[in-house]
C-alpha cells in the first residue's frame, strides 16, 4: 500500500479545531461570509488578525452578532472584513430562533467603498504617531460625505489636542478603516494641522484646584460623570451644588433626565468653561458612553465602579482619558468635588 504524508490542516496559536479553518491569505473573509450566507450554515465564526481576537454568531445564514475588541455588530463586522491577514475557525451549530438584523451584504459593500475611499485619500494620511491638532477651518461647518463619523473624529482631535492617529483607533468605537478614512480627508481637507508644543507660562494657573483643571483642558474641560442607574435627580444636584459652591460659581439651572444624559456647564470669574455630561450607567448606553469617553478630559465613575455594568465601562475608557471614581458606601454630597480636585492636584 503506497505512504501518504500526514496533511495538517491550517491552525492559529489558542485556536480550537473547527470544521472549516484557514488563512485569510488564502481565503478571504469576504469568500467565507458569502459561502456561510449562501449555504445557509449555523455556528461561530472565530478570526484571529491584527485587530484583535473576533467572533461572529451565524444562524441559517444570518449574521447575528459580532465582535472583536472594543467593536460590536456592524462596526466589528467591518474591522473583521477589511483584515488581509490572519487565521480563522468556522465551528457548525444546530440552528437556533436568533434573529439578526446585520445585512452582510451591505456590509460587505460599505467595507469595498470605504476601502476604495481611503485609497483615493491615502497619500493625505498623517503618520500614525504624528500629534494631530484642528485648524483654524475646523470650526466651519462639516458635511460628513464619506460616512465614516468625520465630525466625531474631528471633535475629538479639537477636545483632545496632541492625539495621535494611534490613539485615535483605540479610544474611538470605529471600525479602523473609518478613522484612517477620516483622518486622511480631514488632513486633506486642510481641518488638521500639526500640534506643536510650546512653552507655556502656568504662573497664576495654580491659585486653586479648578483653575488647574481647565488649564489641563487648555481653559475647558470635558468631564464625562457616570452616575449610578438608582441616582435620582436630587441626589445629583447636591454633587454638582457642592462642586459649584467650592468653584465660586451660581449654581446653573440644570436638566438632570434620570434615564438620559444630561449636560451642566459651570463657568467660573477666573475664564474658562467646565462642561459636565451626566450618563447613567445603563447598559443601553454603553455606545453612548464609549463615544462620550473618546472626547472628554475626564471620566469620573461616581459611585458604580463595583458594580457589573460599571466594570464593564471601565474597560471602554481609553487611555488618552483620565478617570476618577468613588466607592458608593462612600459617596458624599462633596465626592465630585473631591474627585476632580484630586485629580487636577496631581496631574499639575
Amino acid at each position: 500500500m503506497a505512504r501518504t504524508n500526514r496533511i495538517e490542516r491550517p491552525n492559529s496559536a489558542g485556536f480550537e479545531r473547527g470544521d472549516l479553518t484557514g488563512r485569510i491569505e488564502v481565503f478571504s473573509l469576504f469568500e467565507i461570509f458569502e459561502m456561510l450566507s449562501s449555504s445557509r450554515k449555523s455556528g461561530v465564526l472565530k478570526v484571529a488578525i491584527a485587530a484583535g481576537d473576533g467572533r461572529c454568531v451565524v444562524n441559517r445564514g444570518v449574521l447575528v452578532s459580532a465582535s472583536i475588541s472594543r467593536l460590536s455588530d456592524a462596526e466589528a463586522v467591518i474591522e473583521i472584513l477589511s483584515a488581509r491577514q490572519g487565521a480563522f475557525t468556522f465551528t457548525a451549530a444546530p440552528p437556533s430562533q436568533e434573529l439578526g438584523d446585520m445585512d452582510l451584504t451591505t456590509l460587505m459593500m460599505e467595507t469595498v467603498r470605504l476601502e476604495d475611499e481611503f485609497e483615493r485619500n491615502a497619500a493625505y494620511m498623517p503618520s500614525l504617531d504624528t500629534r494631530l491638532a484642528a485648524s483654524a477651518r475646523s470650526f466651519a461647518p462639516l458635511n460628513d460625505g464619506l460616512n465614516c463619523g468625520v465630525q466625531d473624529i474631528l471633535d475629538v482631535i479639537i477636545n483632545k489636542p496632541r492625539i495621535t492617529t494611534t490613539q485615535l483607533l483605540a479610544a474611538l468605537p470605529r471600525a479602523s478603516i473609518k478613522v484612517r478614512l477620516a483622518v486622511a480627508w480631514l488632513s486633506s481637507a486642510n481641518y488638521l494641522g500639526e500640534y506643536h508644543t510650546t512653552g507655556i507660562a502656568i504662573k497664576a494657573v495654580t491659585d486653586s484646584w479648578h483653575q488647574k483643571l481647565l488649564f489641563l483642558g487648555g481653559g475647558g474641560s470635558r468631564v464625562l460623570f457616570v452616575t449610578h442607574p438608582d441616582d435620582g435627580p436630587d441626589e445629583i444636584f447636591k454633587l454638582i451644588s457642592a462642586l459649584a459652591e467650592d468653584m465660586d460659581v451660581p449654581v446653573p439651572d440644570m436638566a438632570l433626565p434620570h434615564d438620559g444624559p444630561g449636560v451642566v456647564r459651570l463657568r467660573p470669574s477666573t475664564g474658562g468653561l467646565l462642561s459636565i455630561t451626566i450618563l447613567p450607567a445603563h447598559r443601553r448606553h454603553r455606545n453612548t458612553f464609549q463615544f462620550l469617553a473618546a472626547s472628554a478630559q475626564i471620566v469620573v465613575m461616581g459611585g458604580v465602579i463595583r458594580t457589573e455594568e460599571g466594570i464593564a465601562w471601565l474597560n471602554l475608557i481609553p487611555e488618552t482619558t483620565g478617570h476618577v471614581s468613588w466607592e458608593a458606601e462612600e459617596e458624599t454630597p462633596h465626592s465630585l468635588r473631591d474627585a476632580l480636585r484630586a485629580y487636577a492636584n496631581a496631574r499639575l
